[in-house]
């Protein structure tokens, strides 16, 4: 679980850094990080599914802290799971909505013929959702300095190797 912890950091970042709209560019850059970020897009997702998986087979890390804690803990990273597949959900829409092929890099991801008004909607959020996860994912990365440095706890050091 910690390597794909990373490994999806990894893949968010490498998002973020790429965003834009992929289906414009002004020279070959512009167009190869568009290319870049659908494939992290795509992978992402893929990922969180694997993710998904292997957290329901595998227990959960045993909890240091009280039941407040706990709750915010829940809810937080139940808003990082969600985010995490919502937010390329909405990218694929997007693109489903602007162009009818798209070459990224090392497959054509399938995109949708006629997106619905409800998913042409959705790709239009794709932005705002990813703003608001990596805002989600900087108050994680916060979470986990308090966990370390204000409560003490060993919550941060059992996603570090070892």
């Amino acid at each position: 679980m910690m390597l794909i912890h990373w490994l999806t950091l990894l893949l968010v970042v490498a998002a973020y850094a790429t965003s834009g709209d992929p289906t414009r560019g002004h020279n070959p850059l512009d167009f190869l990080l568009g290319q870049i970020h659908v494939l992290t897009g795509c992978l992402l997702f893929i990922l969180v599914l694997a993710r998904l998986v292997v957290r329901f087979i595998s227990p959960l890390p045993p909890v240091t802290n009280t039941a407040p804690v706990l709750a915010a803990a829940k809810a937080g990273h139940g808003l990082l799971y969600l985010f995490m597949l919502l937010t390329p959900l909405a990218g694929w829409c997007k693109l489903s909505s602007k162009v009818s092929d798209f070459d990224a890099i090392l497959f054509s991801p399938p995109l949708l013929a006629q997106p619905s008004p409800w998913l042409h909607q959705l790709g239009n959020a794709h932005e705002t959702i990813g703003n608001l996860f990596i805002t989600l994912v900087g108050l994680h990365a916060v979470a986990a300095l308090v966990h370390h440095y204000y409560f003490k706890d060993e919550t941060l050091k059992k996603m570090l190797p070892h």
